[in-house]
């Protein structure tokens, strides 16, 4: 019997390697293993979303989980929706959020605010005197929300009056506004004016109208001469041209 008949393959591709090496051939002991790439998916649609997107999807998400929870009669819903009347008191969630949802459907956001409080149209004095650069209600320059007030042109440096008499109850630093000094005026009242560079004033501090509190500076990102000026109404952003005196 042949003995080359009993060989298997593993020794025919042995003894020719033998052979290779003798004509000045190289074989590696081991074969190569091939490698592979593994071919990356596609990310979905949500990656492809902005910010602004995102957002407005989660305002949507939540609008519709306090519909049912209004109308569900179990403990939890009963919660989640006692716990959203407390946030509505506090600050206008559901004006921010429909106007992240607006933007994204490419709707012009025209935010006029809705007298609250007649009596005191015109009575808050202009703690600086210049043109509005950025109106209330749309989205602020460098902000990515909606904007709680309104910015005026004015130059490094000017005075900055108190609008109405009452209370200092902040001052400090905000990571858009700069630095800010927050009031107490009464009677459901705040105001917030942003982008100082010299503060006058401490909290705890009783200020009367027109009185000086700082004078504008340098301190928000946006890096203008703008003074950022806010008015709420029980914790509800306003917007403060109709409150303001009239200029002459």
């Amino acid at each position: 019997m042949n003995p080359y008949e009993r060989w298997d393959d593993w020794e025919w591709e042995r003894a020719a390697q033998e052979v290779g090496r003798e004509r000045g051939f190289n074989y590696e002991e081991r074969p190569r293993k091939r490698s592979y790439t593994r071919k990356k998916k596609p990310l979905g649609p949500l990656y492809q979303w902005t910010g602004l997107q995102k957002k407005a999807a989660l305002s949507v998400t939540f609008f519709l989980m306090v519909f049912f929870a209004s109308k569900g009669e179990d403990m939890l819903s009963q919660g989640i929706y006692t716990a959203y009347q407390g946030t509505v008191q506090s600050s206008n969630y559901y004006a921010s959020l429909n106007g992240m949802a607006l933007q994204v459907l490419g709707m012009s956001i025209e935010n006029k605010s809705t007298a609250v409080d007649a009596t005191m149209q015109g009575k808050f004095v202009p703690p600086v005197s210049g043109k509005v650069m950025a109106g209330f209600g749309g989205a602020g320059e460098g902000q990515a929300g909606l904007h709680n007030g309104i910015d005026v042109a004015s130059a490094l440096g000017i005075p900055v009056v108190a609008p109405y008499q009452g209370v200092v109850t902040q001052v400090g630093e905000d990571p858009q506004l700069g630095r800010v000094v927050k009031l107490d005026f009464g009677n459901g009242w705040t105001g917030v004016l942003g982008n100082f560079g010299d503060i006058a004033v401490a909290e705890g501090q009783r200020v009367d109208s027109g009185q000086v509190l700082g004078s504008v500076g340098l301190s928000a990102p946006l890096k203008k001469t703008w003074l950022h000026i806010e008015l709420r109404k029980d914790g509800v952003p306003v917007d403060p041209l109709p409150y303001l005196v009239p200029a002459n």
